[in-house]
């Protein structure tokens, strides 16, 4: 009878001690999640750079934690493409790629239309500023450029085929690509120097926002 009542007391406590870990960790998740939203609303407010620092804050806290791997994936794709984009925006288009290829360590190679619509619109910004910096303007270096932004385009766009800002962007650099094969070199030139693409930007994240 003492076992029986000594064995119910040690799953009382290990209960105990269970619902105190489901507790703290939900506590600390949750103060995740309000940062992240936080840094959303800095973005909002025009502060970039502040937006980008809590961010990057969340995402060390959480790797500190060894969690980057276990919490939503919604979640995570949210953290690291809104560092992507708030990179992508200050002109850090490299460190946006590199920001994107955590994800594709951690999950491989993403399904999300976003990541590919992001890098599609990088690709396209460094080969409007190459294009723009070079003397020589070579036509073919601009379109194997405009090719690469093109496929990965596509690509967002058959994952989200109702994303109007993907398919408004594919529109375009389709058509300068149109505009090429064509040999209209003084269109491209107006269109490279007066570039119209729909720009991405962070959003504020919730516990509900999971892919």
């Amino acid at each position: 009878m003492a076992r029986k009542n000594y064995g119910k007391q040690i799953a009382k406590i290990v209960a105990g001690i269970v619902l105190l870990i489901v507790a703290v960790i939900g506590l600390a998740y949750g103060s995740l999640l309000r940062e992240m939203d936080a840094a959303a609303s800095e973005y909002s407010r025009g502060d970039n750079v502040g937006a980008l620092k809590k961010y990057e804050s969340v995402e060390k806290r959480v790797r500190t934690l060894g969690a980057i791997r276990v919490i939503p994936a919604g979640d995570r794709r949210d953290l690291i493409l809104n560092q992507a984009r708030l990179l992508y925006e200050q002109g850090k288009y490299d460190e946006a790629m590199e920001r994107m290829e955590r994800e594709n360590e951690i999950s491989g190679n993403t399904s999300d239309g976003r990541f590919l619509l992001l890098r599609g619109e990088i690709a396209f910004r460094k080969a409007v500023k190459n294009y723009r910096e070079s003397p020589k303007k070579d036509a073919r270096v601009l379109e194997e450029a405009l090719r690469a932004a093109e496929e990965n385009l596509r690509d967002s766009l058959r994952l989200a085929p109702d994303n109007w800002d993907t398919k408004y962007n594919f529109e375009f650099v389709n058509y300068i690509r149109n505009l090429m094969n064509q040999d209209e070199q003084g269109k491209i030139k107006i269109l490279m120097e007066n570039v119209r693409v729909k720009e991405m930007q962070p959003k504020a994240l919730s516990a509900d926002q999971q892919m």
